[in-house]
């Protein structure tokens, strides 16, 4: 009898444990919500001064060798559309043929490796520098990646929101016309534990500036 009752007291103890696959969830769903409601409540002093600048389509591919991060068990390739807002705020430089401004760089796709293909999207703020009138510009920033897939074979991102770093030059050649490269790195920084790994993207993007 008290044999049964340690047995219904290990099962208690254990069905009480935290597991960890419910503490990434956890997490994800806090950076999530945390992100949306940034957005919420900046929305209204965004919606009258941001622009849509650009939007067009993004290839990208991987090396086994990350600039950063470790070595990469697959190639991977990713397939997505980017549009890229202004935000507000924007300073001139010099004899104001340069200037600073913020952006928003959004992108919805898919990511594919290791005999897999996942949805990706990501929200990345971002600071560049223009010139020219806007003939070639430069910019840097980090956001968040979501991937409702995050496992691709023996690869194993982590979890299903990471972190975005991102690079990248553009020109603009023509009117209402763009080209440019980019490199953007997905990591987990190691909130999901230190066997994830992430990857490095090297992406041609071009499309229609407004």
């Amino acid at each position: 009898m008290s044999g049964e009752w340690q047995n219904h007291g290990m099962i208690a103890r254990r069905s009480r444990r935290p597991r960890g696959s419910d503490l990434h969830r956890f997490c994800a769903f806090s950076v999530v919500a945390s992100l949306v409601f940034t957005l919420l409540v900046c929305a209204s002093a965004l919606a009258e001064e941001s622009i849509l600048i650009s939007i067009g389509p993004r290839i990208g591919f991987s090396t086994t060798t990350p600039l950063l991060g470790k070595q990469q068990k697959y190639y991977f390739h990713l397939y997505d559309v980017a549009a890229l807002f202004r935000l507000p705020w924007q300073a001139p430089l010099g004899d104001r043929s340069w200037k600073i401004e913020t952006r928003l760089m959004t992108s919805a796709g898919a990511i594919e490796g290791g005999g897999g293909t996942g949805l990706m999207a990501t929200l990345v703020p971002d600071l560049a520098l223009s010139g020219w009138n806007g003939l070639v510009s430069f910019d840097a920033g980090a956001g968040l990646g979501f991937f409702p897939r995050y496992k691709f074979g023996v690869q194993n991102f982590g979890g299903p929101v990471q972190i975005v770093a991102t690079a990248g030059i553009t020109l603009n050649p023509v009117a209402h016309a763009y080209t440019g490269v980019r490199v953007q790195h997905f990591s987990d920084a190691g909130v999901y534990g230190p066997n994830s790994l992430g990857v490095d993207m090297y992406i041609v993007e071009m499309g229609y500036r407004f």
